[in-house]
């Protein structure tokens, strides 16, 4: 692997055959070719299926109250309408959401002295808060079970199920309460196209560090293992679809100028990742009116009719893989911005109906596109916005 600047971000490398003995990882033989990809220390924890360690705030918890004896009829016909209406979890009287209204967070005065002494006016505060007094008012008797409310960076909230009787769980959540607690993941890769990224430390990433991505064919199954340096298994992976993922954001990397500034403002301290999340949904229609900068680049080399604008634009609609990326800044003026990166990728099986019809800007676009293991792609938008947090 070539030498590469130290900060200079990847995620995987292109596949290639290998002659590997997997027989010290599998107890049946593979079948098929092996293949083996390079992958950066970002994509190793992407992909790792061990558990992750963060600190989130605890704002609140959330109750659930014992069904009521006399009233089980009722509360059933209750949660089978709530279920035809659409109704969520708000909507059920048996659960109480109770949070707190406080927004003092940490300070970030340079005097480290008087950051002290205002989290210890904030310590002496804290008992007054009205959750404590709400959290001391409950009847442990009727209640099934008590979850944490938590917040991240980005003020998206969560439950964490605690262990313990009622009365621990309601001791934990009242001194936890606007404080920061280790909260347990089961790996970085959520749900649904949804990593978590804090996890990582961006400040030690290494780029010329690489580790071996085994692709192979198990009982009719595709299935990859990661070998670190010594060659030795670190860990299997039997769901290829974070390794699809990870070939999406190599692309996107490669190729958006914005994601990979992003990306370098977090490995360099100055932003705090959030999450990666990657959809087939797109955010925004394209019309003949309203054509990405790529395609309007293109254009103006080339006489190109409306209707034929109306057909590229219903082809670019589809077969869009989008990756989003949160983080926020901790200076400038983008600090306390929560920064949303948008890029929008686009597969070039999407304009086969103009390859015919629009041959120079089929072949335009087309030059532009890579290929690897998600398909052949090219970089179609890119977009960024922020919310205050």
């Amino acid at each position: 692997m070539e030498e590469k600047k130290r900060d200079n971000i990847w995620i995987i490398s292109g596949g290639r055959p290998v002659n590997l003995d997997l027989s010290n990882i599998c107890e049946e033989p593979v079948s098929g070719p092996v293949i083996e990809y390079e992958i950066s220390e970002l994509a190793r924890y992407l992909l790792n299926p061990n558990p992750i360690s963060l600190e989130e705030k605890i704002i609140g918890c959330k109750v659930y109250y014992s069904k009521p004896h006399s009233g089980k009829i009722r509360h059933l016909i209750r949660k089978i309408m709530r279920k035809s209406n659409g109704s969520t979890e708000t909507d059920n009287p048996l659960v109480e959401e109770i949070i707190s209204a406080s927004k003092i967070s940490a300070p970030a005065f340079k005097d480290k002295g008087l950051n002290a002494h205002f989290m210890k006016i904030n310590e002496l505060l804290r008992p007054y808060d009205p959750v404590h007094k709400k959290l001391a008012g409950l009847d442990t008797g009727k209640i099934d079970d008590i979850k944490a409310v938590c917040e991240d960076i980005g003020r998206n909230r969560y439950r964490l199920n605690l262990k313990g009787s009622i009365n621990e769980k309601i001791d934990f959540v009242g001194n936890s309460l606007s404080k920061k607690t280790k909260v347990i993941f089961n790996k970085a890769y959520l749900l649904n196209g949804l990593f978590e990224m804090r996890g990582f430390n961006f400040v030690a990433f290494n780029a010329n560090k690489s580790y071996r991505l085994i692709k192979f064919t198990l009982n009719d199954q595709t299935e990859y293992c990661v070998l670190n340096a010594g060659h030795e298994l670190e860990y299997r992976i039997y769901d290829s679809m974070p390794v699809n993922y990870m070939h999406l954001f190599e692309q996107s990397v490669k190729t958006d100028p914005r994601l990979r500034e992003a990306l370098t403002l977090c490995i360099k301290g100055e932003a705090t990742p959030l999450k990666l999340f990657f959809s087939k949904h797109p955010e925004k229609s394209y019309s003949e009116n309203r054509l990405p900068l790529i395609y309007r680049e293109v254009f103006s080399a080339y006489n190109i009719s409306s209707s034929e604008k109306v057909t590229l634009a219903n082809a670019l609609n589809d077969f869009q893989s989008i990756v989003f990326f949160n983080y926020i800044p901790d200076s400038g003026i983008g600090k306390k911005k929560l920064f949303t990166n948008i890029s929008v990728m686009h597969d070039c099986r999407a304009l086969e109906p103009i390859k015919s019809r629009l041959p120079e800007v089929y072949s335009e676009i087309n030059k532009k596109a890579s290929v690897c293991d998600a398909g052949k792609l090219y970089l179609l938008d890119s977009l960024r916005g922020y919310q205050n947090v």
